[in-house]
């Protein structure tokens, strides 16, 4: 077995939005031009502490290992489950 073998496409993204077949991330969480992951739509607090850096979602912010193990190539998010690491 490869490392990456455990890897699943987790949600796609379209015009900044992360889209999901899992209903309860679907199309309220959107990454902005700085990298920063915002959601969900219409919470009181939109920052989910998560950033993008080298195609790597990394966070929350402050937490003593900030790696998810989640990724974004092609317009995808892959990781090692199908909930985004910032629900």
């Amino acid at each position: 077995m490869t490392k990456n073998a455990n890897i699943v496409p987790v949600a796609w993204i379209e015009d900044g939005w992360i889209y999901s077949s899992q209903a309860e991330q679907h199309g309220k969480f959107w990454i902005d031009g700085a990298n920063h992951i915002w959601g969900p739509d219409g919470a009181a607090d939109l920052d989910t502490r998560h950033w993008i850096a080298n195609g790597w979602i990394w966070g929350p912010v402050g937490a003593p290992d900030a790696y998810t193990g989640f990724y974004i190539a092609a317009g995808w998010i892959y990781g090692p489950g199908f909930k985004l690491p910032f629900l």
